[in-house]
């Protein structure tokens, strides 16, 4: 659904400590204040500030205890540490899955001029693959599951929000953290790892700008408290005069996000708050707020806001890679999807695009492809390359092999919920023609098997380093036999050869991987050519990794590439542009 926040960034669950700082949620202007002088809704930006906890100086061990937490807990028999650390590069834990704590004893200075316990963000980068973080004894949040309940998040960043008086400026703090690994390496494998105010977490991430005067602060505060009053009295047309005509942000057009809007009144009172907001002024001009904003029975989540210095509407942030979510009937739970869309996307009005689903791995999910910098990526191969500029969707796979069990029915989520979203929200060119899947690995097995399986779906496939040799490993042992045939080396030896040519085909595998899913490729080439099916099939030097994969995406999406050229349509006819003042990613 649209208008959950959460999408633009992270899912990491925020606990009572963040409902204990969120004390400063924007409420209506009062009747006599004018809206064009109250300032009470923000602040001018936060003090410059940060306490870097990277490096040395941290404890750490193997096991599970609660009473780690406790700041008075004597850790000094632990071994000496320093994070981010990758525990691959440790001879015993290279193999290790399990839970390990670690902890940091640290002193703050006096607190600086303006600078309050809520308004800090304990930031500890990314974390493989659950953790629950205490400072001072208190817990600040937590992402991931632990077992029974195991979910990895290793791509998520943490942010997590100390509630106010926590902090022991000028004294000593504790931070310990309850980490578990069900998977691969383990540890805090990338930075920021500190306590820093939001001012110094933009510039760590490259936003810059300036304070917002008295008068900008106003002016912002004019568009938040229109908007909260609105969506308090379920007034979408007074809500939709805050829109500018132009607005999109992270997926949402004005009327997408007033469908939604609509459609949450339906199931009783809502209200929209930004807690901790601070307003600065970008290089072009443009009031930006930086709050955790939150809407009734969503997530509350921390993202940046764009608006009009001139007039009083939100511009969006035009985003081209963000999340989506909805609430799945599927899944009996929102799920997050990831969307790409290429430059002409956000620079035409009109103009509609063939669509790549990407499927990730076992133990990934949408999120993994916002640390592989994919957007970036994406537009460099069609920049240089010549590739079709296309949306590529990135649904959360999780572990759940894209079929239906009692794991989730990630097949359904997938084609029955998704496909259909994305044709009604984004401007596609909705049939199977203009309709590719890729996969990787886990997501490589399930490109097969998705496009296989729903012919009038999709179309071209590609797969890397596709796990082709296996059936669905997921499941009650009845579910994973009824679904042994959803194996792809076997499925290519029963459809029928006309079939099988409904399709176009990319597949790839490396000649050391770690499955030897290199191998399963070759035996797909083999079988595909003994039945006359054209394809393209790569087999190189690599392991089970990024590094082997990657590189081959020129590949993969060469073929989409020619699917969707060899199924030209007339584009509607463009409308004459309204200039935009602003220069937008």
């Amino acid at each position: 659904m649209s208008l959950s926040v959460s999408r633009t960034r992270r899912r990491a669950a925020l606990l009572g400590a963040l409902a204990l700082s969120l004390t400063c949620v924007n409420v209506p202007t009062s009747a006599t204040a004018h809206p064009k002088t109250d300032t009470s809704c923000a602040t001018t930006g936060s003090v410059d500030f940060g306490a870097d906890l990277a490096g040395d100086g941290w404890k750490f061990t193997t096991g599970d205890d609660p009473a780690w937490s406790d700041p008075a807990f004597a850790d000094s028999g632990w071994r000496d540490w320093s994070v981010p650390d990758n525990w691959g590069n440790h001879t015993d834990l290279s193999t290790y899955d399990g839970f390990a704590w670690y902890r940091k004893t640290f002193t703050l200075p006096e607190r600086p001029a303006g600078v309050t316990d809520s308004a800090v963000v304990a930031a500890l980068g990314k974390i493989d693959d659950a953790d629950r973080a205490f400072l001072n004894g208190q817990e600040i949040g937590r992402t991931g599951g632990f077992p029974p309940n195991f979910d990895s998040t290793w791509e998520v960043p943490r942010e997590y929000y100390p509630a106010d008086g926590l902090l022991k400026w000028g004294g000593t703090n504790v931070l310990a953290v309850r980490v578990y690994d069900g998977t691969g390496g383990g540890g805090f494998y990338q930075g920021p790892v500190g306590l820093y105010s939001k001012a110094r977490l933009r510039a760590l991430s490259g936003i810059t700008g300036t304070a917002a005067t008295r008068a900008q602060l106003a002016h912002a505060c004019a568009v938040l408290n229109a908007q909260h009053r609105a969506v308090a009295a379920g007034n979408t047309r007074a809500y939709a005069e805050t829109l500018a005509p132009s607005f999109f942000h992270s997926g949402d057009t004005a009327d997408r996000r007033l469908s939604d809007l609509r459609a949450l009144l339906k199931t009783g009172r809502v209200t929209l708050t930004d807690a901790q907001a601070e307003v600065f002024v970008d290089s072009q001009g443009r009031l930006v707020v930086d709050t955790i904003r939150g809407w009734t029975s969503l997530p509350t989540a921390r993202e940046l806001l764009y608006l009009d210095p001139r007039k009083d509407v939100e511009l969006g942030d035009h985003a081209r890679f963000f999340r989506d979510d909805y609430a799945s009937a599927a899944m009996g739970r929102r799920m997050q999807f990831n969307v790409y869309l290429p430059q002409s996307y956000t620079r035409t009005t009109a103009k509609r695009f063939p669509v790549v689903y990407m499927l990730n791995g076992f133990n990934g999910s949408n999120i993994e492809w916002e640390a592989r910098d994919i957007d970036t990526v994406l537009d460099r191969l069609i920049r240089e390359k010549g590739l079709e500029e296309t949306i590529v969707v990135f649904p959360d796979g999780d572990s759940g092999w894209y079929v239906d069990t009692s794991a989730g029915n990630y097949r359904s989520m997938i084609v029955d919920e998704i496909v259909p979203l994305v044709d009604r929200a984004y401007r596609t060119i909705p049939d199977r023609d203009h309709r590719g899947i890729s996969g990787v690995s886990m997501g490589g097995q399930g490109a097969f098997t998705l496009a296989w399986k729903n012919p009038s779906v999709f179309s071209s496939i590609a797969s890397h380093m596709g796990a082709l040799s296996l059936a669905p490993l997921v499941g009650t042992a009845e579910e994973r036999a009824a679904n042994a045939g959803l194996r792809p080396l076997t499925l290519v030896t029963t459809l029928p050869v006309a079939d099988l040519n409904r399709h176009r085909y990319y597949f790839d595998g490396g000649d050391s991987d770690d499955y030897r899913f290199g191998v399963a490729a070759q035996q797909m080439s083999t079988a595909l050519a003994a039945r006359g099916v054209r394809h393209d099939y790569q087999l190189g030097a690599g392991r089970h990794d990024d590094a082997y994969w990657m590189p081959k995406l020129d590949r993969s999406f060469g073929v989409h590439t020619e699917q969707f050229r060899a199924n030209p349509v007339k584009q509607p006819r463009e409308p004459k542009p309204v200039r935009d003042p602003y220069t937008w990613p």
